[in-house]
């Protein structure tokens, strides 16, 4: 231990602790497990079975400096000392832990990733005659470059006293053993399980916590049958695709007998394509070229973009140093240098205009930056400038089959424009001709429609960019998609919002006037439960009725069973507890009493003890308040007809 420097000490590992140091002469920085035998023969014999570990090399396997034996004269026992790699990006657990506690799901692309660098490092280990025998999260570092490697190997001889197993594995630990190592009879399949496990994980981080995934492996190992359940629900909920759960399944099938093989793997589509997008040289594809392991990455991020600058004809190094930004989002250092970062990213997309993957992974890292701004109240600086305007519109107008990159830029721009300034240099640079144009091709995608609608609703709050969604017939598409989305809460949200803008800017026939107000009741209808799309839809109606007395009357009267009126009061009942929704409730009552002949259609159906009951519970809210006594007073001018003043008069007379 002379040679090291403790850094700092983890309480991790189930064998003993693990040291984070320094070594004296090449002043890089390990990991030191150290496992404690208070018998010399075992610490000799773990010596001997550990050493094969230092043979191990592999992209996908943590590599292992020196395994040494020290004494201890503290606690008089002997420890075998196994040096490995360290990573000071983390583990695997630290990502999966950072996406649960955002409830933010896991991209697909990137479980198979991992699952192309799990197999293939499975099948160089199992080549070797070596088992892991307790893969799981904390056991899988994640290095600089974002690829994955397995670490921690159990070494047999300390696993073969049982009473000692049970005591120093913890059962939190034992979650992602496989049943026949619980049993002590591990094989060359345990890791499949653990695999299994860990996939589970990450496909559920967004769904339940730590504890109730524990619970969920407790269910699978007694009953495997309700796996069909759960991987049903993450393919429906989660959108993951069908050969990703079949994976999963096989993969956690309890008998080792009949579970599959690392090199049955091979044979899956699934497994093949994500071998060759990890760049395994199982696919038969190339591996990264030598040099992009010089991309500095522990420098800093000016270093870093110095260094992507020097090197930007090298697609691959731009690959590696996008995808270790994208990682680190999240950190401070990285958004805090976003006018540093802005002008690299747009020179490296506009540098690299053939590669697809390179510009997706800049528009989204874009997109990041813009949604932090946005969270952060910052609508000015490069990021929302012509610079990134005038940058990504080309590539959006270029690269229209490729839905993907469509879905980023839309959602980019839908976030640009909540800035008044951007809005107006997205108008400029025919940024609507050009999502119309997206809109029209994918009006099937919802995943495009949402973000587009999205966009053209801030975009059209600036005059001179409404009259240019007039002329493109923006409100014809956005009531196509709404029409043909009616049932996807997310699209309807989101057309119902551009349909007011849009609407406020149009000048529209009784035909149209009625398709809309009809089509609008349905979608009321149907999302009653969802507070954003009451709230859109109200706005939409509100103005509808406020340019005809025809939308006010299809309102009020039934169609296909539909009652508009019960439906907004029903609204009520169901938001009564939330002031903005029963404001914009409370909009829409005053501008139906605006025409006389609707009244005694309000009154019959007892708006005026909607109103009161209104009236009583937000007797606070003034805003509230204002609208509904405006609403009242309308409709107490029906209670005076000329009738009753005849009866009136003459009672005095007489």
């Amino acid at each position: 231990m002379e040679n090291y420097e403790i850094l700092e000490t983890e309480p991790k590992g189930c064998y003993g602790v693990v040291h984070i140091v320094k070594h004296r002469k090449d002043r890089k920085t390990y990991a030191i497990k150290m496992i404690e035998c208070m018998d010399e023969a075992i610490a000799n014999q773990g010596l001997k079975e550990s050493l094969i570990l230092i043979g191990l090399d592999h992209p996908n396997i943590c590599s292992y400096k020196e395994i040494f034996v020290a004494w201890d004269e503290e606690v008089s026992a002997m420890n075998v000392c196994m040096v490995m790699e360290y990573s000071s990006v983390g583990d695997l657990a630290s990502y999966i832990q950072d996406k649960r506690q955002r409830k933010e799901k896991i991209r697909e692309m990137v479980i198979k990733n991992f699952v192309g660098q799990m197999v293939d490092g499975l099948v160089f280990l199992q080549s070797k005659q070596v088992s892991h025998r307790n893969l799981k999260p904390t056991n899988i570092l994640l290095l600089p470059d974002l690829s994955f490697a397995i670490c921690d190997f159990v070494v047999p001889v300390f696993v073969s006293d049982e009473v000692k197993f049970k005591i120093r594995m913890k059962e939190y630990s034992k979650l992602w053993m496989s049943p026949e190592v619980l049993e002590r009879l591990p094989n060359l399949k345990s890791d499949i399980w653990s695999t299994g496990c860990i996939l589970l994980e990450m496909m559920t981080c967004s769904m339940v916590d730590e504890n109730a995934f524990e619970q969920l492996i407790r269910i699978i190992r007694k009953d495997w049958k309700y796996m069909n359940f759960i991987l049903e629900k993450l393919h429906v909920e989660k959108k993951y695709t069908v050969n990703l759960c079949n994976l999963v399944q096989l993969m956690l099938e309890p008998d080792p007998a009949v579970r599959t093989s690392v090199t049955a793997l091979l044979d899956l589509q699934y497994v093949k394509e994500s071998l060759v997008i990890c760049g395994s040289w199982l696919s038969g594809k190339k591996k990264s070229p030598v040099g992009t392991e010089q991309v500095p990455f522990r420098e800093g991020i000016d270093k870093l973009l110095e260094f992507m600058l020097v090197e930007i004809d090298v697609e691959e190094i731009q690959k590696i140093a996008l995808k270790y930004i994208a990682y680190l989002l999240y950190e401070s250092e990285v958004l805090e240098s976003s006018e540093r970062m802005v002008p690299v990213l747009i020179s490296i997309m506009k540098h690299h205009k053939d590669c697809l993957e390179l510009q997706a992974r800049v528009c989204r890292i874009l997109l990041k930056f813009a949604m932090k701004a946005t969270e952060d109240s910052i609508e000015e600086g490069v990021l929302f400038s012509d610079t990134v305007i005038n940058a990504i519109l080309p590539i959006m107008e270029s690269r229209q089959k490729f839905v993907e990159l469509q879905q980023i830029i839309c959602n980019l721009l839908m976030v640009l424009a909540g800035s008044e300034a951007a809005g107006k240099l997205i108008g400029m640079a025919n940024g609507i001709q050009t999502i119309m144009r997206t809109l029209r091709i994918y009006i099937d995608n919802s995943h495009v429609c949402i973000p587009c609608c999205g966009a053209l609703w801030s975009l059209v709050v600036i005059k001179e960019n409404a009259q240019i969604a007039k002329s493109e017939g923006s409100l014809r598409f956005v009531l196509q998609v709404l029409e043909k989305h009616i049932q996807n809460g997310d699209v309807v949200e989101s057309a119902s919002a551009a349909l007011w803008a849009l609407s406020l800017h149009e000048s529209l026939n009784d035909e149209q006037l009625e398709d809309i107000t009809l089509l609008l009741i349905e979608a009321f209808e149907l999302h009653l439960r969802k507070e954003t799309i009451v709230k859109n839809i109200c706005f939409a109606l509100a103005s509808l009725i406020r340019m005809s007395e025809l939308v006010a009357f299809r309102i009020l009267v039934p169609e296909n069973n539909r009652d508009g009126l019960a439906l907004i009061i029903q609204s009520y009942h169901k938001h009564f507890t939330d002031p903005e929704v029963v404001q914009d409730i409370c909009m829409v009552f005053l501008e139906l009493v605006q025409y006389e002949d609707v009244l005694p259609e309000l009154l019959s159906q007892k708006l005026d003890v909607t109103l009161n009951s209104i009236k009583i519970k937000f007797a606070s809210n003034e805003d509230i308040l204002i609208l509904v006594d405006s609403t009242l007073s309308k409709l107490q001018t029906i209670g005076s007809s000329p009738q009753d003043e005849d009866v009136d008069s003459n009672v005095v007379s007489i």
